[in-house]
């Protein structure tokens, strides 16, 4: 459902990140490998535009110096992988708050029409628009106890129907409707079960160690095979267009649901640390 480019985004310069000396994303290549670590624990690793800016700047390196594979993951040791959306930067003025040309559907683009694999190493909770994320990876290792949690709902935000596509096209369909409406966290394991997760560890140490095994083997591998392939699979799993009447329809009611009173509670309450309270109006 997502095209695999766009000329619309720009993130933003360095200029804008002149006041944070240290970057939000390390990134470490090694023997066609290039691991990226989200580096802003303390917020959480949310999905800010400076954070999104990094990564796809990362990305956009790797094509050109001889990456085969990349990982994306956080710190070791970390609660939370990402916290999803950075809340802060949701428009308040009654515009989209998920349109096409954010910036993090600028890199689910990235990542999909990139010529390598990327992989996702996962540990600790996973949520909203992270998990997307890690589905828009082509392979995932988790840790046995990370959670992963969609929960537009609990803040009033109507998900995008590229998002929905992408999870109905990743999960079973029930599954994503009780990930949606429940916003309730499912383990690592639980997702396996459905082929959401490639590999199991236990700790830490077994996380880097697989992510490691498994991106060496690709890295072994003919490369432009592996990259025709990869724009083969996405090339058909993007292939059932929406109807013009269909999809003016969604969006309408998604203009509805982002320009409610709902969704500014929502807001307030996390901002708030408070539960929200909804009308439905």
């Amino acid at each position: 459902m997502r095209p695999t480019a766009s000329p619309r985004y720009r993130p933003p310069t360095t200029a804008r990140r002149a006041c944070r000396p240290m970057p939000l994303v390390k990134s470490a290549a090694s023997e066609h490998i290039t691991t990226l670590t989200l580096d802003s624990s303390e917020r959480r690793n949310a999905l800010s535009s400076a954070l999104l800016a990094e990564l796809i700047a990362a990305i956009t390196t790797a094509e050109s110096d001889g990456t085969r594979v990349m990982i994306i993951r956080a710190e070791p040791g970390v609660g939370t992988w990402s916290a999803g959306h950075d809340i802060t930067e949701l428009p308040s003025d009654g515009s989209d708050p998920l349109a096409w040309t954010n910036p993090l559907e600028f890199l689910f683009r990235t990542i999909r029409a990139t010529r390598f694999p990327v992989i996702a190493a996962v540990e600790g909770g996973v949520w909203g628009g992270a998990c997307d994320l890690v589905l828009t990876c082509d392979l995932v290792v988790a840790m046995r106890t990370a959670t992963f949690a969609i929960t537009p709902a609990r803040l009033g935000v109507p998900y995008n129907t590229a998002g929905v596509a992408h999870f109905v096209s990743s999960l079973p369909l029930n599954l994503a409707k009780e990930m949606f409406f429940t916003a309730n966290p499912m383990t690592a394991e639980q997702l396996s079960h459905h082929g959401i997760v490639n590999r199991l560890v236990s700790d830490e140490t077994e996380l880097t160690s697989e992510a490691h095994t498994l991106a060496a083997r690709i890295a072994a591998l003919a490369p432009l095979a592996i990259g025709a392939i990869k724009a083969e699979m996405s090339a058909l799993t993007d292939a059932s267009p929406l109807t013009s009447d269909t999809f003016e329809h969604l969006t309408s009611l998604r203009r509805l649901a982002w320009r409610s009173d709902d969704y500014r509670e929502g807001i307030a309450a996390f901002t708030e640390r408070r539960n929200p309270l909804f009308t439905g109006a």
